[in-house]
C-alpha cells in the first residue's frame, strides 16, 4: 500500500477517547470483555500502535487477474486469463465518487472522522443488537473490514489453512486484532488510500471480486462509469454478497430492497438529492452480465494447446515457487501480464488449415510447432484436438489435455519416432567428419547388417545382434550421399553410419536440442540412425530451426516477460539461449542435400512452389504409424507429425484415406497450403552458399544501444543476417539495442546470423548463460554486456584454460551491473 498520512494529533485525539470508552468490550460482543483484552488495545501509544502493523499487512498484493498476451497485427493482445479471485485492481481516481459515497454511506458513514475503530459507531450498533435479541447492526469500519480482508489474503498467500481459518472466525479476539491493526492502519495510510484498498478488496460475488470486475461483471461498464442505480446496488452488496447477487433471479426482490436502503442512506448522509434518490429508486434492477471465462480452456485464438504449454513452463520453472501447485497458484492470483512469443495471426491460420485436412474426431492424430529460426522463438502450436483439461471423457477423442507437439512434462505426451527426420543428423556429422555429398555409397538392400560393425565409443565391447533393413522403395545399390539425403534411403544411412560413430551421431542431434520426449536418455543403437526416438515437433522444429540457422541452435521459449500489473515489476523469465552447434559451412552444405527433399525428393507434393528456399525432411515408422515433415527456411522452421496417437490400435497410414487424401500423404498435403502461409508472414532470404561460410570471418559491430533499424543496417553492411531476438533487462535505454548473439567483436563468418536483444529500460542487465563455455569467452561476454565485477569462486585466474561449470547470480536474473557475477569452474 501507499506511503502514511494520518496526523498524529488526531489518533491523540482518538485515544482519549478510547480511554473513556470502556464499554467498549461490551461493544465488541455483547458481552463482558475480559481486562486484558481492552488493555491490549488500549495500552500503547500512536507511535507503538502504528508499528504494531506487521510488515507483512504493509506489502500485501491482492490476489487480482492474470494476462497471456499475444501479438496480433504487430500488437500485443491478451488471449487468455487465469484467476482465483476475478479481481482487476484500479486507481482512487479510476472509482466512481457515486460508489465511494454509496459504500461510505452505507458500510461506515463517519469514515472520515473516526481513526479506525468508530466506537460511536459501535455503541449504537450494541443498543440495536440487545433491543433486537440479535445481530442487527455491525461494528466494523471500512478499514477493520480492509483489515480482516488482508489477513485473509496473507493467510491464503502462505497456503496455511489454519491461518486462513483463524482469519476468518468470528471471535472476539479477532475483533480485538481487526481494531487494533485498524488503528495502526490508519496511522501510516491516507482515508483514500484505505478506501481504494477496500473496494478492490472485498468480494461481489463468486469469484467477483473489487469494484471493476463488480462493474465489467454485472453492468459491462467500468468502476469510474458507474450510475447512481448501479453504484448503490454493488454498495448494498457488502454483507452478503452471493444473497444480493443480481444475476441470480431469487435474489432480486431482496437485492432491490437493499439497493433502495444505500440510496436512501446517501440521501440522508446528503451526497445526492432527494429527486436524484427517487428517480434511483424507480429504476429497474437492470444487469449486462459479462462474464470473464478463464483458463486455457477459454483461450481465444485457437491457442489453447499452446497456453496450457505456457502454463506448464511455470509450473515447471522454481522460481515461481517451491512446487508446481504454488506456481500455478501464483500465476492465478498474482496479476501477471506474461508476455508470449506466439503470432496469433499465425495460429489461426495454421490451425484452420490443419482443420481443413483431419478433424478433430479423427482417430489419428495430428500437431505442428512454427519456431522462429535465430531466436527460438515458438510463433505457432496447433493440433487436431479440442482443448479439455479435465479430459473427462476417454471416449471423446476430439478433445484431450495431451499436447502432442511438446514433452510429457510440458503437455502429457511421451512423444512419437521421428523417423527418417533423425537422418538429419547423421548427415550433419557426416559432413563434421570431413565427408562429403559427392561421396559414393555403395548399400544395396535388403541387407541383415552386423550390429558390431557400427563404431560406438558408449557402447564398450560394441553392439550385439543383427539388423536386417530394407528401403521404402526400390533404390539402385550406389548412389551419392546427397542422393540419399533427398530420397530418404535407409541403407545409405547405415552406410554412412557405419563409417561414423553412433555416440557423435548422437552428440550430433542432441547440439541441436533433440532429445526424448519422455525424458529418458537418447537412444544411439544401430536402428536408431533412421529415428527410434521418440521426440516432439516443437524439439524437431528448433533443431531444423537451428541448421537453417547456419547451425547455431537456439533454445525454443514460448515467454518474452512476465511483469507484475500492480508493481510493474518484472519477473525473471526463461531466458533466449543460441549456441553453436556446428560450423556454418556443414550447417549451410547440409541445406544444400536436404532442399533436395523439396526438389525432386521425398517431399516434392509438399512445396509450396512459391519462389523460397525450403530444405527438410520426411519421416515414417515400420509399418507407418508415424509420418513426419520437418522443414526449415532462413526464417522460420516447422514440423508436422501426422500418425497414431498414444495407446489404442494402431493403423498403417497406407490403407486409410483421410479426407480423400491417402494417410501417409497428410503430412504432405497439409503443410504444402500451410508453408505458404508460412512464408507469407515471414518472408524468407536464400540460404547462405556453403562457401559463403569458408570466407573471412570478421568481428561483430558493437550496436549496442543503437535503435533496432541502425542495428540492422550496421550488422547488414558488415555481411551479417540480424534477426530480433526477445525483449530482456538491460541499461540501455527502452527499446534499443541491449546486446547481441554472438557479441560484438566476436569474429564470425559473413552472412551468418546475429540475434538482437532489446532492452526494457530497467536499468539492469540480465545474466546470460555461460555455463560450458571457456572461462576467458564467458569473461568477455559478460563484460561485453556491462558487467563489472566478474570472479572466479576458487579466486584463480581468469584466463585459465578452463570451462564454466555454474554461475551466481542464476541464469536469467535481472541484476545491476556491479553485481559481482562468480563464477565456478571444472
Amino acid at each position: 500500500m501507499p506511503s502514511p498520512a494520518a496526523s498524529s494529533s488526531i489518533f491523540s485525539a482518538i485515544l482519549k477517547y478510547l480511554g473513556a470508552t470502556v464499554v467498549l468490550a461490551i461493544v465488541l460482543a455483547g458481552f463482558l470483555t475480559p481486562p486484558l483484552a481492552i488493555g491490549s488495545v488500549l495500552s500503547a501509544d500512536a507511535v507503538n500502535i502504528a508499528k504494531s502493523l506487521p510488515a507483512y499487512m504493509q506489502n500485501i498484493q491482492l490476489q487480482s487477474v492474470s494476462t497471456m498476451y499475444g501479438k496480433k497485427n504487430g500488437v500485443y493482445t491478451p488471449f487468455a486469463t487465469f484467476y482465483d479471485e476475478n479481481r482487476v485492481p484500479v486507481k482512487y481516481n479510476q472509482m466512481s465518487s457515486l460508489m465511494r459515497h454509496a459504500v461510505i454511506s452505507i458500510e461506515d458513514p463517519r469514515f472520515y472522522q473516526h481513526g479506525g475503530v468508530d466506537f460511536l459507531s459501535s455503541a449504537r450498533a450494541l443498543v440495536q443488537n440487545q433491543v433486537a435479541g440479535g445481530i442487527q447492526s455491525g461494528s466494523s469500519t471500512i478499514t477493520m473490514q480492509l483489515v480482516r480482508t488482508e489477513l485473509v489474503e496473507a493467510a491464503v498467500w502462505s497456503n496455511n489453512k489454519k491461518a486462513i481459518a483463524n482469519a476468518r472466525v468470528d471471535t472476539l479476539a479477532r475483533k480485538i486484532r481487526e481494531m487494533r491493526l485498524a488503528i495502526g492502519m490508519e496511522q501510516q495510510y491516507t482515508k483514500n488510500e484505505i478506501l481504494t484498498a477496500y473496494l478492490n478488496s472485498i468480494s461481489y460475488g463468486g469469484t467477483i471480486y473489487g469494484v471493476e470486475s463488480a462493474a465489467r461483471y454485472y453492468f459491462n461498464t467500468s468502476a469510474k462509469d458507474l450510475t447512481l442505480p448501479q453504484a448503490a446496488l454493488l454498495a448494498g452488496m457488502g454483507p452478503a454478497p452471493n444473497a444480493y447477487r443480481p444475476d441470480i433471479q431469487d435474489n432480486l426482490k431482496r437485492t432491490t430492497a437493499r439497493r433502495n436502503l444505500v440510496l436512501e442512506r446517501m440521501h440522508q448522509h446528503g451526497y445526492i438529492t432527494k429527486k436524484q434518490m427517487q428517480d434511483a429508486i424507480n429504476t429497474p434492477v437492470e444487469t449486462h452480465i459479462t462474464p470473464q471465462i478463464q483458463g486455457c480452456a477459454a483461450a481465444s485464438d485457437n491457442a489453447q494447446f499452446f497456453c496450457s504449454y505456457v502454463v506448464n513452463v511455470i509450473r515447471n520453472d522454481k522460481s515461481f515457487g517451491k512446487t508446481a501447485d504454488e506456481r500455478f497458484a501464483y500465476l492465478r492470483r498474482g496479476g501477471l501480464k506474461v508476455y508470449t512469443s506466439i503470432d496469433l495471426d499465425l495460429q489461426d491460420q495454421v490451425q484452420s488449415q490443419l482443420d481443413s485436412y483431419i478433424s478433430r474426431d479423427s482417430k489419428f492424430g495430428a500437431a505442428t510447432t512454427v519456431v522462429k529460426v535465430g531466436t527460438g522463438e515458438i510463433l505457432a502450436m496447433v493440433e487436431n484436438r479440442n482443448y479439455d483439461p479435465a479430459n473427462q471423457d476417454a471416449s471423446n477423442v476430439a478433445s484431450t489435455s495431451i499436447n502432442y507437439n511438446v514433452d510429457e512434462n510440458y503437455g502429457g505426451s511421451s512423444g512419437f519416432q521421428g523417423g527418417s527426420t533423425y537422418k538429419a543428423f547423421t548427415l550433419l556429422d557426416w559432413l563434421k567428419n570431413g565427408h562429403t555429398l559427392n561421396d559414393k555409397l555403395n548399400a544395396p538392400a535388403p541387407v541383415t547388417l552386423q550390429a558390431k560393425s557400427f563404431p560406438d565409443r558408449c557402447e564398450p565391447g560394441g553392439w550385439k545382434g543383427t539388423w536386417p533393413l530394407q528401403n521404402a522403395e526400390t533404390e539402385p545399390s550406389s548412389f551419392t550421399v546427397a542422393y540419399a539425403t533427398k530420397m530418404s534411403i535407409n541403407t545409405g544411412f547405415a552406410a554412412m553410419a557405419q563409417k561414423l560413430d553412433l555416440c557423435d551421431i548422437r552428440d550430433t542431434a542432441e547440439s541441436f536440442g533433440v532429445h526424448r520426449a519422455d525424458g529418458q536418455a537418447m537412444q544411439h543403437n544401430p536402428t536408431s540412425v533412421i529415428g527410434t526416438n521418440e521426440v516432439s515437433p516443437l524439439t524437431m522444429a528448433a533443431a531444423y530451426a537451428g541448421i537453417g540457422n547456419n547451425g547455431t541452435y537456439c533454445k525454443p521459449t514460448a515467454i518474452s516477460r512476465i511483469v507484475s500489473s500492480q508493481t510493474g515489476q518484472e519477473h525473471s523469465v526463461p531466458s533466449a539461449s543460441c549456441t553453436s552447434a556446428v560450423d556454418a559451412n556443414v550447417a549451410r552444405t547440409a541445406i544444400q542435400a536436404l532442399e533436395g527433399t523439396f526438389n525432386g525428393g521425398t517431399a516434392t507434393t509438399a512445396n509450396p512452389n512459391d519462389g523460397t528456399e525450403i530444405a527438410g525432411k520426411t519421416g515414417s515408422t515400420d509399418n507407418y504409424w508415424q509420418t513426419w515433415l520437418v522443414s526449415t527456411t532462413s526464417q522460420v522452421a516447422q514440423a508436422t507429425w501426422v500418425g497414431n496417437p498414444e495407446g489404442g490400435n494402431r493403423t498403417d497410414l497406407r490403407k486409410v484415406y483421410i479426407n480423400g487424401v491417402q494417410g501417409i500423404n497428410v503430412r504432405l498435403a497439409y503443410p504444402k497450403t500451410m508453408l505458404k502461409v508460412l512464408n507469407q508472414h515471414y518472408p524468407a532470404v536464400n540460404f547462405q552458399d556453403p562457401g559463403a561460410a569458408t570466407t573471412t570471418a570478421t568481428s561483430i559491430p558493437d550496436v549496442t544501444g543503437k535503435s533496432v533499424s541502425e542495428a540492422q543496417s550496421a550488422l547488414r553492411s558488415a555481411g551479417y543476417n540480424p534477426v530480433t531476438g526477445s525483449t530482456i533487462a538491460s541499461n540501455q535505454p527502452k527499446g534499443t539495442v541491449a546486446a547481441t548473439s554472438p557479441t560484438s567483436g566476436t569474429a564470425s563468418a559473413s552472412g551468418s546470423s546475429v540475434t538482437l536483444f532489446l532492452s526494457d529500460g530497467s536499468g539492469k542487465l540480465t545474466v546470460p548463460d555461460v555455463t560450458g563455455m571457456e572461462l576467458s569467452t564467458a569473461v568477455a561476454q559478460l563484460k561485453a554486456l556491462g558487467f563489472t565485477d566478474v570472479r572466479r569462486k576458487d579466486g584463480g585466474n581468469l584466463t585459465d584454460s578452463v570451462l564454466v561449470q555454474s554461475l551466481s547470480p542464476a541464469v536469467g536474473d535481472a541484476v545491476s551491473t556491479d553485481t559481482p557475477i562468480i563464477l565456478t569452474t571444472q
